[in-house]
């Protein structure tokens, strides 16, 4: 198959635009390399719960991660938490409140495969974000880091390139600035009437879509094993409303026979099947990538932010002076 040929089934096709970027890198022999400066592993951080607050059903395990590490925290002994912050109605092909029902239906089975404790939802109007006070969005998430004093958040990055989600980027916003936030008393302090007091998490991981511009530079890659990746993939093709639909299969397989080509490992497999084994190839595929910028099977790549983050000064200067007792 030439280059024409695989930027033809992109554009024609009605198929994961994910597993043909995995198809096409195969086929073109385009699979990129390890970097010469490989980025760094980061330890899982001492703690017992981590918050992932997120702007829909299935942002938990993207092509972007966070599935594997919240499976990892999870193996490491935390106790993790879900925020679905919209309703989802438009992420599927029926109606609108049927929508928002399967998707959090099957955001709570693919939450669980990681071993998440429950799914929140806060059902904001899908796509909508942008014109609702980012106060009210801040609020609630400020509420939820003092009720469950997460050690761990893991969130968008709300200072990424080209993010046109508007749900990505206002989520995204309004988690960086309640991160900041929730520790002071006197921001929100009718909460405290309801017995959250003032509570600051000490470590953020933050993700970007790279696949809509230049995204983010990480400075940290978490490392995964391969049980972890398995649930990752699991996780992600749980979510049936949106994703592995056999019609993807179908017409992959249509597409390749018209080239000669065919997947032997679709052979044995009915076309749902065949759209399941697609997406778990794809994320197997993207944490293999990850894994090459820091030299590991396995990764998901993230900017990482501690607790002395806004004092660089004092930060650098730990780094190199602090020792074990």
């Amino acid at each position: 198959m030439d280059l024409f040929s695989a930027r033809a089934i992109i554009t024609h096709l009605q198929v994961p635009r994910s597993f043909f970027g995995l198809l096409i890198s195969l086929l073109l022999g385009a699979l990129p390399c390890a970097p010469a400066d490989l980025l760094p592993l980061g330890k899982i951080p001492a703690g017992k719960v981590v918050l992932v607050p997120q702007p829909h059903h299935d942002d938990h395990t993207t092509d972007y991660g966070m599935g594997g590490l919240i499976a990892r925290l999870v193996d490491e002994g935390y106790d993790a938490y879900y925020v679905r912050a919209s309703n989802d109605e438009k992420d599927g092909s029926q109606l609108p409140g049927e929508n928002d029902i399967v998707n959090l239906r099957e955001s709570i089975a693919a939450t669980k495969i990681l071993g998440m404790k429950n799914v929140i939802s806060l059902n904001w109007r899908n796509d909508y974000t942008a014109p609702i006070p980012l106060n009210e969005l801040r609020s609630q998430l400020i509420f939820l880091i003092r009720k469950y004093k997460p050690d761990v958040i893991l969130a968008h990055n709300p200072w990424e390139h080209y993010q046109k989600n508007p749900d990505h980027r206002n989520v995204a916003r309004a988690i960086a600035e309640a991160y900041w936030l929730a520790g002071y008393a006197n921001v929100n302090p009718e909460q405290l009437t309801l017995g959250a007091q003032p509570y600051q998490a000490s470590f953020m991981y933050l993700k970007a879509r790279l696949d809509w511009g230049l995204g983010q530079q990480p400075n940290i890659a978490m490392e995964l094993n391969e049980d972890q990746v398995r649930r990752k993939e699991k996780a992600y093709q749980t979510h049936r409303n949106v994703y592995a639909h056999p019609a993807s299969a179908r017409a992959m397989k249509a597409t390749l026979a018209k080239e000669n080509l065919y997947i032997p490992e679709f052979e044995r497999l009915d076309d749902q099947q065949a759209a399941v084994q697609m997406e778990e190839w794809y994320m197997e595929w993207i944490s293999r990538q990850r894994g090459k910028l820091a030299g590991v099977k396995y990764a998901e790549d993230y900017y990482f932010v501690d607790e002395f983050d806004y004092l660089p000064g004092l930060k650098e200067y730990l780094r190199k002076n602090v020792q074990k007792q």
